[in-house]
């Protein structure tokens, strides 16, 4: 692999910094430019924005195959139609919030600024993995990032979203644009930037699931035939009666009425925040029309949310739960699990993830030093 020059390095990294800090800077202002847009030109302003933006980065990446790297014959643009058809699919499938779609694409962004950096360091398939490692891990500073401000939630499943716009730019810069630059067979220059990925994405992910998610419990109800997660036990549910007065009469008001994100800032306590998303997936989905989540929702609010929507418009009649059934049908033999509080860790006590997390760590500095032992003394200098 030719030298790169330090200017050419230094720059780099500078973009992909300044892009990541851009992202990091903007978390706790998002909500407020969002309402200001939903008010000014509608929902479907992020849709035209996402999609607006995606027509001229499409363009840009034929103009860079085309004339910059000249690339000829029908795979590399078969390979990018195919990328960006599963970029599409995800974009109306899986992440169909318009601003977390946004989101996903500056992740794809983050994604190809990483390649450009760590290109001028690593090799072959090494590479394309270790970048793919560093989105996800500036992924999960992201979301940790947004559960410590009062206005964003911190989500587990976030971070897997950001770590595949990862892997969807990959695909594009490995097929399309540079497919040569897996041409050349990694090292143990590569095993040891994973390993300080990896170190890194240990320590994020421990903080976050004791500071941001905290510890709870998978709830598997047979006789529902449904599954969530929660941070207290069926029993606790049931007997809880923290401050519920609050949430009677200044959160159930509002829910499905108002965005969940500034409805959050006011919640109580996390238990409270459990209730609320349960609450508002199941009105979200009864404006889309789809009636098994919301007979499914409902019956988790029933069974174990009663105690918090007694005496609220929160608090649907049987009546109408029972209508909805035979128009969910079939679907209800199907396991159902709530997405709400998914990415709390289950099993585990906050001291076990972290002794584990210790020997994983230790495990690392081992493997570090041996394969720092098979360098020869020129071998980790910049290449």
């Amino acid at each position: 692999m030719p030298k790169s020059k330090p200017t050419a390095i230094i720059f780099a990294w500078a973009l992909l910094f300044v892009w990541v800090g851009f992202i990091f800077a903007t978390l706790g202002t998002v909500p407020d430019w969002r309402d200001y847009l939903v008010e000014k030109y509608g929902e479907e302003i992020f849709t035209t924005i996402t999609f607006g933006a995606g027509g001229v980065g499409l363009l840009i990446l034929l103009v860079v195959m085309i004339f910059g790297y000249k690339r000829r014959g029908i795979t590399p643009y078969f390979m990018l139609t195919v990328s960006l058809g599963f970029l599409t699919y995800v974009l109306l499938n899986w992440i169909t919030l318009p601003v977390e779609q946004i989101h996903f694409v500056e992740y794809g962004i983050v994604g190809l600024l990483a390649f450009n950096a760590l290109r001028h360091h690593l090799k072959g398939w090494g590479l394309v993995s270790a970048v793919i490692f560093l989105t996800f891990c500036f992924g999960m500073v992201d979301e940790t990032v947004q559960g410590i401000l009062p206005n964003r939630v911190g989500e587990q499943r976030d971070m897997y979203w950001n770590g595949l716009a990862g892997i969807i730019a990959m695909s594009i810069e490995v097929f399309s644009i540079r497919p040569k630059s897996i041409s050349e067979r990694s090292g143990l220059t590569e095993v040891r930037v994973h390993l300080i990925i990896i170190a890194i994405c240990l320590i994020v992910q421990g903080y976050f699931n004791t500071t941001i998610s905290q510890f709870g419990h998978l709830i598997h109800d047979k006789e529902l035939n449904l599954s969530f997660k929660s941070r207290l036990l069926p029993d606790e549910l049931a007997a809880y009666n923290d401050n519920l007065d609050h949430f009677k009469s200044n959160i159930a008001p509002r829910i499905g009425k108002m965005r969940m994100t500034p409805l959050l800032q006011e919640v109580y306590n996390l238990i409270h925040e459990e209730a609320s998303v349960h609450c508002f997936r199941r009105a979200h989905h009864f404006r889309l029309g789809n009636i098994r989540t919301v007979y499914v929702e409902d019956q988790i609010i029933d069974k174990y949310f009663k105690r918090f929507v007694e005496g609220t418009e929160l608090d649907w009649p049987r009546s109408l739960s029972e209508e909805m059934r035979p128009a969910a049908g079939e679907r209800l033999k199907i396991l159902y699990h709530s997405p709400v509080a998914n990415h709390l860790i289950t099993q585990f006590s906050a001291l076990q993830m972290w002794t584990l997390i210790g020997a994983l760590e230790i495990l690392i500095a081992v493997v570090w030093v041996m394969t720092g032992r098979k360098f020869s003394p020129g071998m980790m200098d910049i290449k």
